[in-house]
């Protein structure tokens, strides 16, 4: 394994929440890395066109991932429906401890507490991590990343949507989302909105022209602005609650399609939904089971048949019992699996025609990018923690890779580097901007 410094290299977790890598790979006792190859959320495919297209740099991740750890290890998991590319995983797997874990088309596959349940048969307890019953959970792409020993400049993300050519790239963080989505031919947005992530757990970028890509980006989505999906996620806190006290009749099928609850988790939306009709939700304690609500959007985007607004509700929910202390390790007693999870989950092919995505379900294959950008700006905070702190000034001129803002000392972070060679041209407390020269 190379002598580097692993948190120098400014890796944090590309699945989404964007958890600083150096510190999750600190982890000792480690009995299995699970890689996270699912790519549950409709119409991405950038993790599997990675798996594709650098294999090596993958591998060599993974295997430096379970060194590092101590893990002795680990299970890819994938969907079976996939069968090419598990078959050329299963002949390139470079070491007999990797093995592939072939998974269900279902929703949402690639929660991490159903990879670990998935792979181990073990549950993660009430308030716990992975790391309780000795598993570490990774995305494709930071293992990728991983795998290539260098800092961090660039991000794989799948264009696609109302766009003349879906396909996947690689390119560097800290360009707009306009310029990112007119590699795909889509160089007009009037009457599109932009979903930054996945359908069902992204959320809806303001302004293409200005907001970025950034380390966590793991798609981009154009759809027209009437679309129900758009529509559902430009409500408000206000209306949807609006919509959960106008017509809940407390059918709970929120709550028996759960994917958390069909775990074992006690999580109950059909309870925040009630909630919502008789008491604010600071003062009542009786839907304090949200906290373990993972916001998958199921019970909102499919299982409510009056479209109404469970996930929603939790979040609001959870948000204020969170505020008041509330942990879920607070629970008592071991989560329980429902002997009717395996009939009650939600395929793919169900879930995009509800959300009417069915014209948008295409292929979008992995196309090298040839483009000079000539700026970027790059948010100092990107990942979980503390924001990374400035060591460039205006004028001074960096090239890609160099370090701009390090991790301030004691604390929860991320680095980060220069994506294209140029001059600093903005420092602020929010961000570093480069300019070509």
């Amino acid at each position: 394994m190379a002598n580097f410094n692993l948190a120098e290299l400014g890796l944090v977790g590309c699945g989404g929440a964007g958890f600083p890598t150096h510190v999750k790979l600190a982890a000792k006792n480690v009995d299995a890395i699970i890689v996270n190859a699912a790519e549950c959320e409709p119409l991405l495919h950038k993790d599997k066109e990675i798996l594709w297209h650098f294999t090596d740099d993958f591998f060599r991740g993974l295997i430096m991932a379970m060194e590092m750890t101590g893990a002795r290890q680990s299970f890819i998991g994938m969907k079976k429906k996939y069968a090419k590319l598990l078959a050329y995983l299963e002949k390139a797997v470079p070491d007999k401890r990797i093995k592939m874990l072939p998974l269900g088309d279902f929703y949402p596959a690639g929660d991490e507490y159903e990879l670990v349940y998935e792979a181990t048969g073990k549950l993660i307890p009430f308030g716990g991590i992975p790391l309780n019953i000795g598993c570490v959970v990774s995305n494709v792409e930071t293992l990728m990343n991983l795998g290539r020993q260098r800092p961090v400049t660039t991000k794989f993300l799948t264009l696609t949507g109302a766009l003349p050519m879906p396909k996947t790239i690689e390119i560097p963080f800290g360009i707009t989302v306009a310029e990112a989505l007119s590699l795909a031919g889509l160089n007009d947005l009037r009457g599109l909105c932009v979903i930054d992530g996945g359908p069902m757990m992204g959320r809806l970028i303001s302004n293409p022209v200005t907001e970025i890509v950034s380390k966590t980006c793991g798609g981009l989505i154009a759809l027209p602005d009437d679309h129900v999906l758009i529509r559902k996620m430009k409500r408000n806190d206000h209306e949807n609650s609006r919509i959960a006290r106008s017509a809940c009749d407390q059918c709970t099928d929120c709550s028996e399609l759960c994917p958390r609850a069909l775990l074992g988790y006690p999580i109950r939306p059909h309870k925040a939904m009630r909630t919502s009709q008789f008491a604010p939700y600071a003062d009542s304690n009786y839907a304090i089971d949200s906290i373990f609500c993972s916001e998958c959007g199921l019970c909102s985007l499919f299982s409510c048949p009056e479209d109404l607004t469970p996930r929603e509700m939790c979040r609001i929910s959870k948000r204020n019992h969170l505020a008041k202390g509330v942990k879920a390790a607070d629970f008592k007693g071991p989560p329980t699996v429902n002997p009717m999870r395996s009939v009650r989950r939600v395929s793919i092919e169900r879930l995009l025609k509800k959300l009417a995505l069915l014209e948008y379900d295409k292929k979008a294959p992995y196309e090298a990018v040839n483009v000079r950008f000539e700026k970027v700006l790059l948010p100092l905070k990107m990942h979980i923690g503390a924001p990374s702190m400035p060591v460039v000034k205006v004028g001074e001129k960096v090239k890609i890779g160099q370090l701009v803002a390090a991790i301030p000392e004691g604390k929860l972070g991320a680095a980060l580097h220069a994506t294209i060679s140029g001059k600093v041209t903005a420092v602020t407390d929010q961000s570093v901007t480069i300019t070509r020269e």
